[in-house]
């Protein structure tokens, strides 16, 4: 919490099936994907990869890539696979306490 992304959590999972605090990654770029404010660091990497980076956004982003405008509800582009291996096996490596929080 506080900081960039640390990995990819596959969706449909009970146990974090609740709305993450839109400010849970220390974001300040006005760009919002899946509920969340984006960290600068996540922002600039989905913005390399064609996310769009203007301010006051707001995005829903899949697994496989498809970025839809949240409030058109139109597909605006596809940043290609964000997590290929756990959308293959339909499950991650396993989670772990980042190294800065254990």
């Amino acid at each position: 919490m506080g900081g960039p992304c640390l990995g990819i959590i596959p969706p449909h999972i009970q146990e974090f099936n609740y709305p993450m605090p839109d400010k849970c990654a220390g974001g300040n770029t006005r760009v919002f994907v899946n509920g969340r404010e984006l960290h600068e660091k996540d922002l600039d990497l989905l913005a390399s990869r064609g996310l769009p980076a203007a301010r006051d956004r707001s995005y829903i982003v899949e697994l496989s890539g498809r970025v839809v405008d949240k409030d058109s509800g139109k597909e605006i582009v596809n940043l290609g696979k964000l997590a290929p291996t756990v959308e293959k096996l339909r499950c991650g490596f396993g989670m772990r306490a980042p190294e800065r929080a254990a």
